[in-house]
């Protein structure tokens, strides 16, 4: 039992993680490389911001989980967030998933659940 509130709190910042993502992604479009005074400005670009914060509090969790946790085991629960992402991208960017994409989220839901196990 626990083992269980680390594994859920991986779970949840490994969640945090991929809205992070998300947000960086809208984030970048906004950069620019150019002057010193350019790049500096494209980077407080309020949707970077809201990532970088979104990428720390997922680690706050995750390191607070490594605590009380097994790393073989809460490492490899870390690969959620590709799941995540996938159904962030979908949903958010309307990016597209084909049947190899589909397979390859089955294939680490199903590796996640038999490391937990």
């Amino acid at each position: 039992m626990m083992l269980l509130v680390p594994i859920l709190v991986v779970i949840f910042a490994t969640f945090i993680g991929a809205f992070g993502s998300l947000y960086l992604k809208k984030g970048s479009k906004h950069l620019r490389f150019g002057g010193i005074r350019e790049g500096i400005e494209s980077f407080l670009n309020r949707d970077l911001i809201i990532g970088i914060a979104l990428y720390v509090l997922s680690s706050i969790f995750y390191v607070g989980a490594m605590k009380f946790g097994e790393l073989s085991i809460l490492y490899p629960i870390t690969s959620l967030s590709y799941v995540w992402i996938s159904f962030i991208s979908v949903k958010a960017l309307g990016e597209h998933m084909n049947r190899y994409k589909w397979a390859g989220i089955a294939l680490i839901i199903l590796g996640v659940v038999f490391i937990t196990i």
